[in-house]
């Protein structure tokens, strides 16, 4: 499954600014709604600072979040909200947490966007 992934530093930096952010314990989720978009679709985007170690441990945290991203729209694709982008932010104990346990606080996170709306 291809992704639709974010590549413009501009739509990381609208997303920062002006999205809405749920933390969890191993990553950031910053929620954007995207107006200019006509194709409906759901933009993701995966970040991992220099905290988290060499280029190796950064490009597994990402390939983490890419994967879960992934499980999630298999499962279920009205997770996501229509037309919004989405950008995680990887934090250290990312690389030392069961895949399970991420992709469960990761529905946490969504589930609370989801309230934020009603």
């Amino acid at each position: 499954m291809k992704l639709a992934t974010l590549k413009k530093r501009k739509d990381f930096i609208l997303s920062n600014k002006h999205g809405k952010k749920f933390h969890s314990i191993n990553f950031i989720i910053q929620e954007y709604y995207k107006s200019d978009d006509i194709t409906h679709r759901n933009f993701f985007g995966f970040t991992a600072t220099k905290r988290i170690g060499n280029a190796v441990k950064r490009n597994r945290a990402k390939r983490i979040m890419r994967s879960l991203i992934i499980a999630l729209l298999k499962e279920d694709k009205m997770l996501f909200k229509e037309k919004y982008s989405y950008v995680l932010i990887a934090k250290q104990t990312i690389l030392k947490t069961p895949f399970f346990e991420l992709y469960n606080q990761f529905k946490e996170c969504l589930s609370k966007s989801w309230l934020k709306v009603f």
